[in-house]
């Protein structure tokens, strides 16, 4: 009975220490994609736009950072204003921005290195850059 007991106790204390040990390094995990855990926010970010009319699709790389690319969440409701902007132009965006949900993966798996920082932005406003024109 003595020894039941102890081993009983013995294997209640390792779950504990177990479950200790398993929460110590656990942290939440942030949500990727447009619909995720907002980074930060962009505003006026001085940027390079890069965009296709056909597939509305749009992207960008910031001034200064050019190891990073921005995927638009809405891009459809921003193309009718890029497409009179020349691909390449530099502009000015604004809004939230969020991990891409594959470079998160990979980045978190030890999968391969990537050079670049990929994000997703749910812009909220586009505009001219006109410093110096």
């Amino acid at each position: 009975m003595k020894i039941k007991r102890i081993l009983a106790n013995g294997a209640l204390a390792l779950l504990l220490i177990a479950g200790m040990i398993s929460m110590a390094g656990c942290k939440k995990q942030p949500k990727c994609g447009c619909n995720g855990d907002a980074l930060d926010t962009l505003q006026q970010a001085h940027v390079r736009i890069s965009y296709d009319a056909e597939t509305k699709s749009a992207q960008f790389v910031p001034l200064g950072y050019s190891y990073d690319i921005y995927y638009f969440c809405n891009p459809s409701e921003f193309m009718e204003e890029l497409k009179t902007f020349e691909q390449g132009t530099e502009i000015l965006v604004t809004g939230e921005y969020f991990y891409e949900c594959n470079y998160l993966m990979n980045a978190g798996n030890g999968g391969s290195y990537s050079l670049y920082r990929i994000y997703q932005i749910q812009v909220t406003d586009v505009a001219a850059y006109d410093y110096g024109k």
